[in-house]
């Protein structure tokens, strides 16, 4: 093929994409702000209609989300996830993708949501801001047989540790935001003599029987996303090996996601004994959230603060 019809080909299909990303942005978005408005609602009346529209406009955005992964992949010829910004798309895609997974089994409870599509939206944000989206040559540290395993297999323990931890903290807020409205009401009781009903539980789509199953699915999660950072960074090790001649370098990144895994080694300890599990565990699972992100989004940032070298930016 032409040179010239190449590049008119990878011009249209990149223009393409370009559109189909706003568009999913928004849809992340709406999803976003109709989340929070079921929140809203659920403090007044048991009603699920605006969280099922927002559910209904994450299966849109995953699907539009699908489509331009696709599209991604034919332009490149490639898994699309071999530069920064194709790899934030795919951290947002898997996101998504396990969180509508997980949450069949709770369609009424929409917290997580909330904190899922945020995370999607920053993240795409980030990549259409800051990264070039122009499909370039494939860098030789990447052309190694072990890079697409490490991959996705690292991007799938991510996606599963973002849904437990959005699970974990929806757990939290609606213990919180119950504590919150009874103290509320108890303060009315005796400010204004009256007689309001204190209630023992605040329902935002989830029975207080169900908050134990609930909480304990997003342990459950961690169990399975576990082995599978294990294996990523097993996989990172040899890969590294094949692209550097050596499997372990105290690297920053390489820094950051054993401390990853040392965080959620912890919180797994933490929910084994029943005196930390209470605290302890959400403790450690919020931990591990954030040295997850740290590692895949701010292991750049500081290794230019601090002036390090880094075999992983490439």
């Amino acid at each position: 093929m032409p040179t010239v019809e190449i590049f008119e080909r990878q011009s249209t299909l990149l223009t393409l994409e370009l559109r189909l990303l706003t568009v999913i942005i928004l849809l992340y978005g709406i999803s976003c702000i109709t989340h929070i408005l079921q929140i809203i609602v659920s403090m007044f009346r048991r009603h699920f209609i605006v969280g099922n529209i927002a559910t209904y406009l994450l299966y849109a955005a995953v699907v539009a989300h699908t489509a331009l992964i696709i599209i991604r992949g034919i332009a490149e010829g490639k898994p699309p996830f071999q530069s920064k910004y194709e790899c934030l798309s795919w951290f947002a895609w898997t996101n998504v993708l396990t969180y509508i997974y997980v949450q069949r089994k709770w369609p009424r409870v929409h917290f997580p949501g909330i904190f899922v599509s945020m995370l999607s939206i920053a993240a795409l944000f980030i990549a259409t801001n800051k990264y070039d989206p122009v499909v370039t040559p494939v860098s030789p540290a990447l052309q190694s047989k072990w890079y697409e395993w490490h991959v996705i297999i690292a991007f799938l323990s991510y996606a599963v540790f973002v849904v437990s931890c959005s699970m974990e903290l929806a757990y939290l807020f609606i213990r919180l935001f119950n504590v919150i409205e009874n103290s509320i009401i108890v303060a009315i009781n005796k400010g204004f003599d009256m007689q309001i009903r204190k209630k023992d539980y605040l329902d935002y789509g989830l029975s207080e029987e169900a908050l134990k199953p609930f909480r304990q699915m997003s342990f459950k999660l961690v169990i399975a996303g576990f082995p599978l950072l294990t294996f990523g960074i097993v996989s990172g090790a040899a890969w590294a090996n094949d692209a550097w001649g050596r499997y372990w370098s105290w690297d920053p990144f390489e820094i950051l996601s054993l401390i990853t895994w040392t965080a959620f080694a912890m919180y797994l300890h933490a929910m084994a004994l029943p005196s930390w599990r209470k605290i302890g565990g959400s403790v450690f699972n919020v931990l591990g959230f954030f040295c997850m992100l740290l590692t895949f989004m701010g292991s750049g940032w500081l290794t230019r603060m601090f002036g390090l070298y880094s075999m992983h930016a490439y």
